[in-house]
């Protein structure tokens, strides 16, 4: 964890918001700090991170009082989707916005999924300016789930998880682990497609979705999720 940074103008009780960042390089980050100070002169910038487990415990601390978390996307081991998800499954209103140097279209369903409030480029700066002043104070970016609505779409994806039987823990396993279908599962199991088929259909059920798609990818995420 990187040290508190005061501002030039003294005492951070003149701040009216107070805000973490997340960027796994250096450079980066120090750059974003400034950006950030400039852009939003209000804001004071109380901790930043370079990794994201830190980051994670901080925001998720009790003790923590934070309006805002700039998160960037591209991390070195725990990625930004991740640090995101598990924040908002523990955290129900911390304000999340996901911040990228890459095209949006590349994280813009993970960012989303994972309970963020907004996602932005870094290089734009007017729209960075203007995204933290609107999720700062209370107002999701387009398409994006308010804090609390994420938090609880959260804690529901983890009670279907938890609420599979042990059987069909193996059969969507089988199928998202390791590829196989539905007769290749039948095959492996020795039990009838059918059943198979049927065991997916109350997969799908639990776990909130419509498709085997849509429950393998829940599935592939649920290392997220449990934590």
């Amino acid at each position: 964890m990187e040290p508190m940074q005061p501002s030039p103008r003294g005492k951070t009780s003149q701040y009216q918001w107070r805000i973490a960042l997340v960027d796994n390089d250096e450079r980066a980050l120090d750059s974003l700090r400034t950006l950030i100070v400039e852009l939003v002169p209000e804001a004071f910038v109380a901790n930043a991170y370079t990794n994201g487990r830190d980051a994670v415990d901080y925001c998720t601390s009790s003790s923590t009082k934070l309006n805002l978390l700039v998160l960037d996307m591209s991390l070195e081991g725990l990625q930004g989707s991740s640090v995101c998800r598990r924040i908002r499954q523990r955290n129900k209103y911390l304000p999340i916005l996901c911040v990228t140097s890459f095209s949006l279209n590349r994280y813009l369903t993970p960012a989303k999924q994972a309970g963020a409030q907004g996602l932005v480029t870094k290089s734009d700066e007017s729209k960075l300016g203007q995204a933290i002043r609107q999720v700062m104070q209370g107002h999701s970016l387009e398409g994006f789930e308010e804090p609390y609505t994420a938090y609880v779409r959260l804690k529901n994806e983890y009670s279907g998880i938890n609420q599979l039987t042990a059987r069909e823990e193996e059969i969507i396993s089988l199928c998202a682990d390791e590829g196989l279908t539905d007769r290749e599962i039948s095959q492996h199991t020795g039990i009838a497609e059918s059943t198979v088929r049927k065991h997916m259909q109350h997969i799908n059920e639990k776990l909130g979705v419509s498709t085997s798609r849509q429950a393998v990818s829940r599935w592939l995420n649920r290392s997220d999720t449990l934590q």
